[in-house]
């Protein structure tokens, strides 16, 4: 390999790792927005950064079209996104149900005389 194409991967490999990082932020950015749409910081992110995937420096770096690298970040992140909310109801179930049997341990070690109906109402206490 010569020096000219040494020189040529070390920019493609800078071009590249700018898209990805540009990429990195774009999603980060659209996970703040699903958990907090009206975030201003993250509206105003969202345009810059697609703003940059529309510039004539993106279309410099890279030929991946921009319309569809955006379009399907977003519908990553949109399966993404509900892939955590379930794991997150799962974590709150599952903690509720960990302190759930704390509850039920204390009031039994304290002579509390639990049926399974008054376990059952101790369960809708929110």
């Amino acid at each position: 390999m010569g020096m000219a194409a040494d020189n040529l991967e070390c920019y493609e490999n800078l071009a590249n790792a700018i898209i990805m990082q540009a990429v990195k932020d774009y999603k980060t950015v659209l996970f703040r927005l699903e958990d907090h749409p009206n975030n201003r910081d993250a509206q105003f992110e969202k345009k810059r950064l697609e703003g940059f995937f529309h510039s004539n420096w993106y279309n410099t770096l890279t030929d991946l079209d921009a319309c569809t690298l955006i379009s399907g970040v977003q519908a990553r992140v949109k399966v993404e996104a509900v892939e955590r909310r379930k794991r997150r109801a799962e974590n709150l179930r599952r903690k509720a149900e960990r302190e759930m049997k704390k509850l039920v341990k204390l009031l039994t070690e304290a002579g509390a005389a639990l049926t399974p109906e008054h376990i059952r109402a101790l369960g809708d206490i929110t």
